[in-house]
């Protein structure tokens, strides 16, 4: 009866089985098209989160790890990691313990037969708030006649919290991620000091208000140096999209925070009269920046961000592009790492050149692999300035590790809620970034700021 049905399609009307064959043919097509559609659904679902602009760091998934057996969990030491004991400190006071009647049937006890000795480390019991009262001198000068208010460098300009207190809350919110609820909370625990979220909000205001001339002048080293790492990412304004931005330095690290992510930014902070060189990633702002705002700075694009696009193509076209170019930039890695002279410089830089344009000149089928070399031309002169300009990195991995910590940031706040939250966000987290870059200790330093 098949065979009648292979021969014979009219026989379908006629044929029961072929009819309900076709049936559940039709049948399977359909579901298979809506199956068809939410696969592309979430692939474009998916691509939000891993794309080749995502970094590994970021990405969903990456930094899983495989669990461990019992016997893998037991502490070892690490290769090459010589073991140290914690140093005993040298005990600021002695206690004797002693025991008058035994435990067991309550007996009087005598001496000892033999005492030991322990060293413990414990941290204070919680300090109580201290009111301190100023007695501030006015004067008026007999020379000039000018007004002269008494100065102390533990008086705060405003507000009837201590310099200890105001150190306190930026602290806590940006370098132990507490909301200002938790701080409230923290601040009754420790030092039986009461006061609101929102005075804890406060606080922070001040500090930054009092850091922002030290913002400024980081402001003025960023525009000054020869190369500045930047990058962007988002975050919520009062639940509206907008971009903070880093720019860092051999010496310091400034964010910005912009509703904006066009080369206006770049104006804004890094000015006209720039002449160092920027790295960056492929956003169309920064060359549209150097083209017509300023002329006389140079672009470095980031070959991290090459690689990770190169590699998320699948075809076997694509596959070839990418360990091509992955032996290109292990090249050129190598070769910077031992600061060559400038006359190899040149020479390797004309060397890479020409092994990028060799690829950009192969013919491709696969439309992904089309626009890959699309972007590498378009940006072609870029690519190479690190090779010739000693001091430049190939990537702008630094831009990214500084934005890490906003990422987390972002996730307990949400949004900033007002230009506010917005400037007192981007100043804090630029002196904490820059002392720790530095090497030195945030809370001294900010006592240092306020003081002063």
């Amino acid at each position: 009866m098949i065979s009648q049905a292979i021969a014979f399609p009219e026989c379908s009307s006629t044929c029961p089985r072929v009819a309900r064959l076709e049936r559940e043919n039709t049948g399977l097509k359909e579901e298979i098209a809506v199956k068809d559609k939410l696969i592309e659904r979430l692939q474009c679902e998916l691509r939000k989160y891993k794309n080749p602009h995502t970094p590994p760091s970021r990405r969903l998934g990456s930094s899983r790890r495989r669990k461990r057996t019992p016997r893998e969990k037991e502490s070892k030491p690490r290769r090459g990691h010589e073991g140290v004991t914690r140093p005993r400190p040298k005990p600021a006071q002695t206690r004797v313990v002693r025991e008058k009647r035994c435990t067991n049937c309550g007996m009087e006890l005598g001496e000892p037969s033999h005492t030991e000795t322990r060293v413990i480390e414990d941290i204070q019991e919680p300090r109580k708030v201290k009111a301190i009262e100023f007695e501030i001198g006015h004067y008026e000068c007999d020379g000039c006649g000018e007004k002269v208010v008494a100065e102390h460098e533990d008086l705060p300009p405003e507000g009837r919290f201590g310099n200890n207190v105001v150190v306190q809350a930026p602290l806590s919110k940006y370098e132990k991620r507490l909301p200002h609820r938790k701080i409230s909370d923290l601040l009754r625990w420790e030092y039986d000091l009461d006061i609101s979220p929102s005075t804890v909000l406060d606080l922070t205001r001040r500090a930054a208000d009092w850091l922002r001339p030290n913002y400024k002048k980081i402001l003025q080293e960023v525009r000054s140096a020869d190369v500045v790492y930047v990058d962007e990412t988002s975050i919520k304004i009062n639940g509206r999209k907008g971009w903070i931005w880093t720019f860092t330095t051999d010496d310091v690290t400034l964010f910005a925070i912009r509703m904006s992510r066009g080369k206006g930014v770049l104006k804004e902070v890094l000015g006209e009269d720039f002449h160092g060189i920027i790295v960056c990633d492929g956003l169309s702002s920064y060359a549209a920046y150097i083209k017509n705002i300023a002329p006389g700075s140079n672009l470095q694009r980031c070959w991290a961000h090459l690689l990770r696009e190169a590699d998320d193509l699948k075809s076997e076209e694509g596959e070839r592009l990418a360990n091509r170019l992955h032996e290109i930039y292990d090249d050129l890695k190598t070769f910077l790492l031992g600061d060559p002279p400038p006359e190899e410089r040149g020479g390797k830089r004309r060397w890479a050149e020409a092994a990028v344009r060799e690829l950009t000149e192969d013919e491709c089928e696969d439309e992904r692999v089309a626009d890959l070399i699309g972007k590498i031309k378009n940006g072609f002169d870029h690519w190479f300035t690190a090779i010739t300009e000693p001091g430049v990195e190939l990537t702008n991995n630094r831009a990214e590790r500084a934005l890490r910590e906003h990422v987390v940031q972002r996730k307990i706040i949400g949004t900033l809620r007002n230009e506010k939250g917005m400037r007192i966000h981007e100043t804090v987290t630029t002196m904490l970034a820059t002392w720790k870059q530095k090497g030195l200790d945030p809370y001294e330093e900010m006592h240092k700021a306020i003081r002063s």
